[in-house]
């Protein structure tokens, strides 16, 4: 996602494509990493006896009015800025 469209469009192509392939490992390691997490941690709380569920579709509902709201509200507070980097997201 690129914040700073003008400055952006400023950079040389060569920059631009360094700048995306940049952001995109960027996006891979922290995948990568928030998975070993989430599977460490699943791991510890098995270890512990702590039977481990998938969430229900009323949890999954009740989460996704949340983050609806959320998103809403910031998408007010931060102006058209914030309502085209949402656009971005849900796309």
């Amino acid at each position: 996602m690129i914040v700073n469209k003008a400055a952006f469009d400023k950079l040389s192509a060569a920059e631009q494509k360094a700048v995306t392939d940049a952001a995109k490992a960027a996006e891979d390691r922290g995948w990568k990493l928030s998975i070993d997490e989430m599977t460490i941690k699943t791991k510890a709380l098995k270890d512990a006896g702590i039977k481990v569920l998938p969430p229900s579709p009323e949890l999954k509902d009740g989460l996704a009015k949340i983050g609806s709201t959320i998103a809403s509200e910031w998408e007010k507070s931060a102006g058209p800025d914030g309502a085209a980097m949402l656009a971005t997201y849900r796309k």
